[in-house]
């Protein structure tokens, strides 16, 4: 175990982020270095400890040599001490190397550092496979010099947008409040909100899977793909969908110029633009027929014109959009012509 590792581990336990075995090591260490009766650790003891545990350590860490001293010296007392915390030592190290903290906080680099952004403005750190992250003011993202062995892995605080070099030989992994993310070349954005009870992931390119911290990456519990998002709760320990607030046009070679054509043809253009699933509440509904240009529209405005023409209303349940409305037997065919924008906007 290294002097990161260690941090790391006083880090997670002050944000309440540390499994049960994780949380009894960190108080079973401070006890033996600190105070015999320790019981809970509170962030105020943690606080300024970190150097005093960790000199204590190193300095406790070799036991001295008593052969020779009789069972009632006092120096049995030292020694059986000493032993106690070489053994609490041993416990750790095997902690570190095992399964649990190689998920949780990444041991596949030799030298790591880690960048704060205290500025009002977007820091662009550069990693060393040319991938990019954009990190938000007031986060802070932990990498390595160098990404060694299968994974590429970082740790982000805050929020972030990552930009990801594809290499499906070393997948990338970025660990952010209880959430592990996983993918081999894409985009995304990760934020955590203060306090680090909801973790949100929402994908811009490509695809990315999700899964929890105690749960194995076999299990993954969501796959997310472009203006897609899936939010972590931690109290529930799950991940909920969703659909980004600002969706972005993935195909611009679909057509949204519509003359009499049924709701579910428009459906089935919009799906294919924008990668969201338009759905109705009645399958009347997807027989009403629209005439209009839609072209260069957001998703949610052309979601509004098309429910202004046709009566209708609808909702974002999840990561599907639901249309209602009362069908167009009495209505007729609808049209609705709309001014075309800055073919920019999206």
């Amino acid at each position: 175990m290294n002097r990161e590792q260690f941090a790391a581990l006083l880090e997670k336990y002050q944000e309440g982020r540390c499994t049960e075995q994780e949380k009894q090591l960190v108080e079973h260490w401070y006890a033996l270095l600190e105070n015999d009766n320790a019981g809970g650790v509170s962030e105020d003891d943690l606080d300024g400890a970190e150097e005093r545990m960790w000199s204590g350590m190193q300095e406790k860490a070799s036991i001295p040599d008593l052969n020779g001293r009789d069972g009632n010296s006092p120096f049995r007392s030292i020694y059986l001490r000493w032993a106690g915390m070489a053994a609490s030592l041993l416990l750790i190290a095997w902690f570190f190397a095992g399964k649990v903290l190689d998920r949780h906080v990444p041991l596949t680099a030799y030298t790591w550092q880690e960048k704060r952004n205290d500025s009002q403005n977007v820091l662009p750190i550069v990693l060393e496979d040319s991938s990019v992250v954009e990190l938000r003011p007031g986060s802070s993202l932990r990498y390595p010099n160098r990404f060694e062995g299968s994974k590429r892995e970082v740790v982000l605080k805050g929020n972030g947008f990552f930009s990801i070099r594809k290499n499906p030989r070393k997948p990338f992994y970025v660990h952010s409040g209880g959430v592990t993310t996983r993918v081999l070349g894409t985009s995304f954005h990760v934020s955590t909100a203060p306090g680090g009870r909801q973790t949100k992931v929402e994908v811009v390119t490509g695809l990315v899977s999700v899964y929890s911290e105690k749960t194995s990456e076999e299990a993954v519990d969501m796959l997310v793909s472009p203006n897609h998002t899936a939010t972590f709760d931690r109290n529930s320990g799950k991940f909920s969908p969703g659909l980004a607030e600002r969706p972005r046009l993935l195909n611009a070679n679909i057509s949204f110029q519509f003359h009499h054509a049924p709701l579910a043809q428009v459906a089935q253009h919009m799906r294919d633009a924008w990668g969201v699933d338009v759905q109705a509440e009645n399958g009347q509904i997807m027989n009403c027929t629209l005439t209009a240009d839609l072209s260069g529209q957001p998703l949610y405005t052309q979601l509004d014109i098309i429910c202004a023409a046709l009566g209708a209303k609808y909702k974002v349940r999840g990561s599907t959009i639901r249309i209602a409305g009362p069908g167009c037997k009495m209505r007729g065919t609808h049209a609705f012509q709309t001014r075309k924008p800055n073919p920019m906007q999206t």
